[in-house]
């Protein structure tokens, strides 16, 4: 029987495992694989000729990002919005955005002497803000390019520019590089609008993506509150299908 996570373990040096989990972001593949008892988790780049025509039908997914037609996904394994138990979720949110924020009231919800309103942050191609209350409730959020998006956005709206190569954060405020000064000016444009969120709220935050390594290095000098769990959407993803399976 040909195991779905082939490629994915072969890559990663992680062996095979019955309890699977895919998300499909818009520019990186996350999975979640259980080795005895503990739980791995993993990304790779979106490669659907190394799946084409695979049986999938056991795994659980969720999906932000286009779906290959060629990968046969089973429908009933899918986590949609309505699984997500918080409430006055929008239809239109994205399911990534719904699960990190799950996966963050459940460990907000653990810590009793800081039961409140609080930030879910997902760093990733599109660096999303959302506001959950004390109660479980969705309260309405930002969204800002992400990083490499507002890089690779200069480079297409501009004729001169070009995306950088090397993605290191120049220390200096300001660059005589045009390639750094496009990197400061994008991290200082996400780091400002983190800074502004939380001078206007004063809410702990929570989070999670891709860029979160780089956001938090810039930030470790302010008397900011962030939990940084790498893996919120994922494991939001494993709760609420344990819950599912639980019925």
């Amino acid at each position: 029987m040909w195991n779905p996570f082939e490629y994915a373990i072969r890559k990663n040096k992680i062996m095979y495992a019955k309890e699977n989990y895919l998300m499909i972001g818009n520019t990186r593949w996350h999975w979640a694989s259980k080795i005895k008892k503990d739980w791995k988790y993993f990304h790779t780049s979106p490669n659907p000729i190394e799946f084409k025509d695979k049986d999938y039908s056991q795994l659980t997914w969720a999906s932000v990002g286009p779906v290959p037609k060629n990968i046969k996904l089973c429908p009933s394994k899918k986590i949609i919005l309505d699984h997500v138990p918080l409430k006055d979720l929008p239809s239109n949110l994205g399911i990534d955005r719904a699960l990190a924020s799950w996966s963050a009231f459940k460990k907000q919800s653990s810590l009793k002497s800081k039961l409140q309103d609080f930030i879910v942050i997902d760093a990733g191609t599109i660096l999303s803000v959302t506001k959950v209350t004390r109660k479980g409730e969705f309260g309405g959020g930002q969204l800002i390019s992400g990083f490499s998006l507002q890089l690779s956005s200069m480079a297409n709206g501009a004729l001169n520019l070009e995306i950088p190569i090397n993605k290191m954060i120049p220390t200096e405020v300001f660059q005589y590089e045009t390639d750094n000064a496009m990197i400061r000016g994008s991290i200082n444009g996400l780091i400002g609008f983190i800074l502004k969120i939380f001078e206007e709220t004063k809410l702990p935050i929570w989070m999670c993506g891709g860029d979160a390594p780089i956001i938090l290095n810039e930030l470790k000098n302010t008397n900011i509150d962030i939990h940084h769990c790498p893996n919120l959407v994922l494991e939001g993803m494993i709760d609420i299908d344990q819950k599912i399976n639980s019925i």
